[in-house]
């Protein structure tokens, strides 16, 4: 199985913490998509394997309009044998901002479109958080796009929230994790700020015009955050993401009965499962190569169409295998699976993993879960994971 994820690299409004490649303007999107699904029919055969999940991020894809959708889903999906079963069974994630999600265009989605999967990008429900992070869209225009898209017919919904943001305190970041769950929305992502260079956020820190929550406040929160969500139900599968656990109501205690809202796209970056990204700045995985397209809409759509190579790769070795393994690991709930790295990595790397685990162990940092062979990041862990990875890699 394999994962496919589209980019869509337009925003109206860069926020000023935001690093992704994305561009301001709509003047090439047109030929943009054309380009997008050229390089579609290049590479779908790629992987070899067949599809299980969609993902089209950006940027922000919600700034397509009904036309420009229904060209791309009229094209990924024609070719029925590329993807596993029905289309309908698979998962298909949207990326959405509140302010694009009026009534008429979320009926859209619902009735013309395969999308099961909505990704809402809210970051705050706090007037002075959005304001200051630059969203275009209100605290009430969060709560009323969630709203909107439940009343729709949208039944698997995600959120995205940040914590550690400038003037940000505990009790800020309380209320905007409990009107979450009013929402009763099925998964949460909760990230943590983090500055990368060249962004707005770091030109106004480095200025000192902005100062965040110092590292004890931030681990605060970020305590704040697995407590609340877990109280609620809410599965810690990732170290920034929540799945809603659903029980039968007939038989509460079966673990077979539970139902998860885990992001399955994003799982599959997890698992180490291969995937495709198509479009400009996209990446693709398949074990042992990565690949990444130009970080240039109109470089882009100029190699596409005159032919020239728009992407670098490069090749895996054993070595940078086994540190991504690691760098995943200590994000996961699962952790690391040793009968899976026995069998996929040499003798060297087995040998400095377990000489590290003892020491990790008796620190209270790592654990061995019960009745696997899996080794995992305990709540202490959590907090250091950075560190603990500087340790485990190779």
């Amino acid at each position: 199985m394999s994962a496919l994820y589209i980019h869509i690299p337009y925003c109206k409004q860069r926020c000023i913490y935001c690093d992704f490649y994305s561009n301001a303007t709509r003047e090439s999107k047109k030929e943009y998509l054309q380009c997008l699904i050229e390089e579609w029919e290049q590479r779908k055969y790629e992987l070899n394997q067949p599809f299980q999940t969609i993902y089209i991020g950006g940027g922000t894809p919600s700034t397509l309009n009904e036309e420009e959708l229904e060209f791309l889903f009229k094209n990924i999906l024609k070719d029925k044998d590329l993807f596993t079963g029905n289309i309908e069974e698979i998962e298909i994630t949207f990326e959405a901002n509140p302010e694009n999600l009026n009534r008429d265009y979320l009926k859209f989605l619902k009735d013309n479109t395969p999308i099961n999967r909505l990704s809402i990008g809210i970051q705050s429900f706090d007037e002075d958080d959005l304001k200051l992070i630059g969203r275009r869209h209100s605290g009430k225009d969060a709560v009323k796009s969630v709203n909107l898209a439940q009343e729709i017919g949208f039944d698997n919904i995600s959120i995205d929230l940040m914590f550690g943001l400038p003037n940000m305190t505990e009790s800020s970041w309380q209320k905007n994790l409990y009107q979450a769950i009013m929402l009763n929305v099925q998964h949460i992502s909760a990230y943590q700020l983090s500055v990368e260079d060249k962004t707005m956020l770091s030109t106004l820190l480095n200025k000192g015009k902005l100062s965040l929550p110092n590292e004890e406040q931030q681990i605060k929160q970020f305590k704040e955050t697995i407590n609340v969500l877990t109280e609620n139900h809410f599965e810690h599968y990732e170290i920034s993401n929540y799945a809603l656990i659903e029980l039968n109501s007939t038989n509460k205690t079966s673990e077979s009965n539970k139902k998860s809202y885990r992001s399955k796209h994003n799982s599959s970056y997890w698992q180490n499962v291969p995937y495709l990204g198509i479009g400009a700045s996209s990446h693709s995985y398949c074990i042992t190569e990565r690949r990444w397209n130009i970080s240039d809409i109109k470089q882009y759509v100029h190699k596409i169409k005159t032919n020239q190579p728009y992407w670098e790769k490069e090749t895996l070795s054993e070595k940078e295998h086994y540190n991504e393994y690691i760098l995943v690991g200590v994000r996961t709930k699962e952790g690391f699976d040793l009968d899976y790295m026995q069998k996929t990595f040499s003798e060297p790397y087995i040998k400095h993993f377990l000489s590290k685990i003892d020491e990790l162990q008796s620190e209270g940092l790592i654990e061995k879960q019960a009745s696997t062979n899996n080794y995992a990041l305990t709540l202490n862990g959590l907090f250091l994971s950075n560190q603990i990875a500087l340790i485990l890699i190779y």
